[in-house]
């Protein structure tokens, strides 16, 4: 995983588990600030949605996220 910053937007790139692709979610300092001193996920990023929170949580990205549980909506 690779972060690159700008000063209050965070571009997290993770390479999907599943099939190998990258993706690339855009978080807040403060999305991240939650998540790392603890809050769930869920809670730290609450208007994210559900697939993007998980390539951040471990590694799979949007669309196999969504082909595996589909839709988070």
């Amino acid at each position: 995983m690779t972060t690159t910053t700008a000063p209050t937007t965070l571009y997290v790139t993770n390479a999907c588990q599943f099939c190998g692709a990258a993706s690339t979610v855009e978080l807040t300092a403060a999305e991240v600030a939650a998540w790392i001193t603890g809050a769930p996920i869920q809670d730290a990023m609450p208007d994210r949605p559900a697939p993007s929170r998980e390539l951040v949580r471990n590694g799979t990205h949007p669309e196999c996220w969504t082909a595996m549980f589909g839709s988070a909506e």
